[in-house]
């Protein structure tokens, strides 16, 4: 028997709770255990859900734990990721049955994808990335560890990102395109252009500017 925790608890938590219920409805060995979460009190006013255990940097890990990464900003998966990590705790890959993942995709270590994503022939989904609704990560796309798909973002064939990268929601990199580390493309933009770390870039075709790193 595995005991699963779910690392936050805010609506990426919740709603990942409620894919690990359709995923793994016929898997008694697997039983969500609850929360963490550095806020407390984040699920009041909301019923129906397992408990808050503590935060997550007091938690101690036990042997049977296996940890679900439901952090929607890319910066705090890695961290949270890396503390979990350090003290010997597990990750699960979750994906939902309703996704669609070819069999010459490679999936890496505790990646969440939902229902509706798609990732095509011979794609790479990096480590510790996240895959939402609609999102699709083409053939011979490579999604670097720690990056986000956001709900109808489309990584085409043959691009690719650096780690800790968020296509936002209905945001598209074009065909072969290279983007670089901590990139963001906002809501409803694309890229046909290479970019380099720490770049976001809006609009259609996007404009490039430099975010500074938060370290």
């Amino acid at each position: 028997m595995y005991d699963v925790i779910i690392l936050g608890a805010g609506g990426n938590g919740r709603e990942t709770l409620e894919v690990f219920e359709d995923t793994y409805l016929n898997h008694p060995e697997y039983k969500i255990k609850g929360f963490l979460s550095d806020t407390l009190d984040v699920l009041d006013g909301f019923e129906g859900y397992p408990p808050i255990l503590g935060t997550i940097k007091d938690y101690e890990v036990k042997p049977n734990d296996r940890f679900i990464l439901a952090i929607g900003d890319v910066t705090g998966r890695r961290k949270v990721a890396e503390s979990i990590l350090a003290r010997g705790g597990e990750f699960m890959t979750l994906i939902h049955p309703l996704a669609k993942i070819f069999r010459t995709a490679k999936i890496g270590k505790g990646v969440i994808i939902f229902p509706f994503a798609y990732v095509g022939a011979n794609a790479t989904v990096g480590d510790y990335c996240f895959i939402n609704l609609w999102g699709a990560c083409a053939h011979d796309a490579v999604l670097g560890d720690f990056s986000e798909l956001a709900p109808y973002s489309a990584l085409s064939g043959g691009a690719q990102t650096g780690e800790e990268c968020f296509l936002c929601i209905h945001s598209i990199v074009a065909p072969k395109t290279k983007i670089g580390n901590r990139v963001i493309i906002s809501q409803g933009s694309a890229t046909k252009e290479n970019q380099s770390d720490n770049s976001f870039v809006i609009g259609v075709p996007g404009e490039s500017f430099k975010r500074r790193h938060a370290e």
